[in-house]
């Protein structure tokens, strides 16, 4: 084979080669995009299916303050949710695309019918035949079963979407090792085709200079390309990386965190702030930053950056005038300010600045706006999963933890300390005459005392002690680490900040007392059953001994009958 034609079949292959090596981009670029709208359509499935939730537990708190009180204006909520449920579960159709999916959601849609049924059936007994008759159809516990299935139904369709977002970042982190492969090949493919020419080309035909500079042309160009390619399949890779760690973030300051040590790897030579709005969304704060950021400040109104004032990124040339936001401290320096919009909803800005940010390459610029939207989307998914995990674990009205955080937390909490040693005590708290509170002044009167003895026990007890409302009037006071004489001491301090406090209802002072139960591990329970039963006998005792008073268990289980103790509980 001729000089000549070697050098053009070379020629020809690093063509091929290098095509491929520039159209990976463009692919991985197309799996990303498809991998980030199915997170999306995910995450609007996710929410859609909690509107429907809160719309079906508003329903049903409408249908219980209507059979209370008989007043129409308490079924506002119920005709807003019978209204918007269908609106919602169309919403939710136009998401789904699989026919499993279409199936769990017609159970869902099935299971909420049944549920508004049930309500609109329980205020129609209100209507027609009174409060006794409908109370009577809500005691029978058919709704109740009802709104049991639709928490599971909806809590594993969450627990599905969340593993496909799982499933998706895992795909995603695959696209880039599967594009870091294949730059990796014809990298190596490229440097032989080079070294077969230079080999060749210095053995055969020294003459050929021009030939052989034209090589080196190629094989420079090849480099840059590769380079190129290798520098966006790194920063795709930790783009992955970053996406991956915010989905197992657990709050919003810890996703700031995470992000501020990435962002130097996925923009070098760059530096910026991330500012996320507060909770009363007046003003954004400076969660997180790298580089030199120096000066920039740590809190900044909507009206103070152009981006979040236009919904769009905004760019600033250093020194060449144009238009500057008004938290931008050194004017001289290149600055792309970006909101960070999810669902319509911005949630924060993304600030960069660097030297030639905005007269330089446009690819720079797409990446840096590729990742705002990433990160958005991101911090969006992480706010939901606290806002769910809250509603999860607090009382409503009293902003306390709920049994069902109770059972955790005293399981690890007696796990701790059998393995350390430690004492653990439990008091077991129930307002004395409640019911009595409530006949006479009306469960208004009674949320308020229950809301103010909540607050008072938040304020009298240590930051690693667990406040919870078991329901009703009974509360439960967790104290890790703590001995019985002193858990009696401070069960005695509540119980006087108790009783010396009172609510303004109606002009009236209305104020509660308390009886507590205190019981300690090990000496009165060893597994979270026995120690709260024990505390339970102990808080009988209490009542039996006047109320208002603290009193201990005791060694024996038995020494106060469960069935006396069981005979008070309807009106202690």
């Amino acid at each position: 084979m001729k000089f000549e034609t070697k050098i053009k079949v070379a020629a020809g292959a690093i063509i091929l080669v290098m095509s491929t090596v520039a159209a990976l981009p463009m692919i991985v670029n197309r799996q990303v995009t498809t991998v980030m709208s199915e997170l999306r359509s995910a995450s609007n499935v996710e929410r859609l299916q909690l509107t429907l939730l809160d719309m079906l537990l508003n329903a049903e708190t409408a249908q219980r303050g209507f059979v209370v009180t008989g007043d129409e204006r308490f079924l506002d909520p119920y005709h807003s949710a019978a209204n918007g449920i269908p609106t919602t579960q169309e919403a939710l159709r136009r998401e789904i695309a699989s026919p499993e999916e279409a199936a769990r959601a017609a159970a869902i849609g099935r299971a909420s019918t049944v549920k508004m049924q049930t309500v609109a059936r329980t205020i129609e007994l209100r209507r027609t035949q009174g409060m006794a008759q409908a109370a009577s159809f809500m005691a029978a516990g058919a709704g109740k079963l009802q709104m049991d299935q639709l928490r599971e139904l909806i809590g594993k369709e969450l627990a599905i979407y969340a593993q496909r977002r799982n499933d998706l970042g895992a795909q995603l982190l695959a696209t880039s090792n599967s594009a870091a492969t294949v730059s990796l090949v014809a990298t190596l493919t490229n440097i032989l085709f080079l070294g077969g020419m230079l080999i060749a080309a210095m053995r055969v035909l020294r003459q050929r200079d021009a030939a052989e500079h034209k090589a080196k042309e190629a094989a420079v160009q090849t480099q840059l390309t590769n380079e190129r390619i290798s520098l966006q399949n790194d920063l795709l890779f930790r783009s992955a990386e970053l996406m991956h760690s915010l989905e197992l973030a657990e709050s919003s300051d810890e996703s700031a965190g995470v992000i501020a040590s990435y962002l130097p790897r996925l923009l070098p030579n760059l530096a910026g702030s991330l500012y996320l709005y507060n909770n009363s969304r007046d003003i954004l704060e400076r969660k997180a930053g790298w580089g030199s950021v120096e000066g920039e400040p740590d809190i900044i109104e909507a009206l103070d950056c152009w981006a979040l004032r236009r919904g769009s990124p905004h760019a600033f040339a250093g020194g060449d005038g144009g238009l500057a936001c008004r938290h931008v401290q050194n004017p001289d320096m290149d600055r792309l300010c970006l909101p960070l919009v999810t669902q319509g909803d911005v949630i924060g800005c993304l600030t960069v600045t660097g030297t030639g940010l905005v007269h330089g390459a446009e690819d720079q610029r797409a990446w840096i706006a590729q990742l705002a939207e990433q990160l958005g989307l991101a911090l969006s998914n992480v706010r939901l999963r606290v806002s769910l995990r809250q509603q999860s674990i607090v009382d409503p009205l009293t902003q306390l933890y709920n049994r069902r955080y109770l059972d955790e937390v005293l399981k690890r909490e007696l796990a701790r300390s059998s393995r350390k040693g430690a004492p653990l005590c439990v008091l077991v708290l129930d307002l004395d005459h409640f019911k009595r509170i409530n006949d006479s002044f009306g469960h208004e009167a009674g949320d308020a005392i229950l809301r103010k003895v909540a607050l008072t026990l938040r304020e009298n007890i240590r930051s690693c002690d667990v406040a919870c409302r078991m329901g009703g009037e009974e509360m439960v006071v967790l104290l890790p680490e703590c001995g019985i004489d002193n858990a009696i001491k401070r069960a005695d301090v509540l119980r006087q900040a108790i009783a010396g406090g009172d609510v303004l209802h109606q002009g009236q002072r209305i104020g509660a007392t308390a009886s507590i139960g205190v019981a300690s591990y090990p000496e009165h329970g060893t597994s979270m059953q026995a120690l709260l039963h024990a505390a339970d006998l102990a808080l009988y005792e209490a009542k039996h001994s006047g109320r208002n008073c603290v009193r201990v268990a005791t060694s024996d289980p038995l020494a106060l009958p469960l069935a006396n103790a069981n005979e008070d509980a309807g009106g202690i």
